[in-house]
């Protein structure tokens, strides 16, 4: 026997260089033929209605054009449609990766920040989200597509990028690159505190694309915020952990701690408390929520 499973035999994976790829690009007619069919990017488009959507009067050279796209960026059936290739161009075109550029000036939405208590700023340039401390300058930095800023209203921004940042960070959680949607690895590393009075975030979950390469790395305190049983938690006492930055929401609970249990391996608590009742997660060496309790608050718990 082969110990092959059934269907295996017939799994096939091909790759094609990816200059050749990008060459296929390198004509304005066939980014304008993506562009046409991302107007209803998951729907098919007969040959004539594809050709009334482009600014072309030959349809010989309009169909040589297509017939260059098809196989990598458009599937041809009895219609043509977007392949997941050309999905990722066109989304590209509307996110304005490759063409947009925008900044915007401070924005302040009335956060606090966690070590000092004064106020943050929100900040956008060279395609980075910074909330950042005026006074202490801790933070939080993030990408963020440049053409999606004119989606919304300037006080609608903060809310936006932290949506953004949740969905990114989810995505990780559940092991997949950013940038490349290969596999990602991820390990946690202590930092030196996790004791009254020291840093409340004395561990990094750091996260590694196998493929790429893409590094990304979040705090503990992040990484125990997210998972759904916390996030509930959240939801449960009138916080939304989906338009407000992690460490914005830890500056308006009653108790937020942070505890190293061990350093090698590394083992990690969070504790949230908000009036009396505490959800405590505790995340493992690979940078996983390994359990999640909410319970009670006793009266001995709650400091004086």
């Amino acid at each position: 026997m082969s110990g092959k499973s059934p269907g295996e035999s017939s799994d096939r994976i091909e790759q094609s260089p990816p200059d050749d790829v990008f060459r296929l690009l390198g004509n304005e007619i066939r980014v304008e033929i993506l562009r046409a069919l991302g107007i209803r990017p998951n729907d098919r488009c007969s040959f004539s209605e594809l050709f009334d959507r482009v600014d072309i009067d030959d349809s010989g050279n309009f169909s040589y054009h297509l017939n260059q796209l098809c196989g990598v960026f458009i599937r041809k059936t009895d219609d043509y449609e977007l392949t997941h290739a050309g999905r990722e161009v066109v989304g590209a075109m509307y996110a304005g990766t490759y063409t947009a550029n925008a900044s915007i000036g401070p924005i302040s939405p009335g956060w606090s920040c966690l070590l000092c208590d004064s106020e943050m700023v929100v900040h956008y340039a060279d395609e980075r989200v910074e909330f950042r401390c005026e006074d202490c300058k801790g933070g939080a930095e993030f990408s963020f597509p440049p053409g999606n800023i004119d989606q919304y209203n300037r006080e609608e921004l903060p809310a936006a990028f932290s949506r953004w940042y949740h969905q990114t960070f989810q995505g990780l959680i559940d092991g997949f690159c950013q940038l490349c949607s290969g596999r990602v690895e991820s390990d946690l590393q202590t930092l030196p505190g996790g004791g009254p009075g020291d840093d409340p975030q004395p561990s990094i979950a750091k996260f590694e694309c196998g493929r790429c390469g893409n590094k990304a790395q979040v705090s503990g305190g992040t990484l125990a915020t997210f998972h759904p049983i916390v996030e509930g938690f959240f939801v449960e006492h009138g916080f939304d952990p989906s338009v407000r930055h992690p460490s914005q929401m830890w500056a308006d609970l009653d108790e937020f701690q942070s505890v190293i249990h061990s350093e090698d391996p590394p083992r990690f608590e969070v504790r949230f408390r908000v009036d009396d009742e505490v959800a405590t997660a505790h995340i493992g060496p690979d940078a996983t929520v390994e359990n999640v309790s909410r319970y009670p608050v006793e009266e001995s718990d709650v400091p004086h």
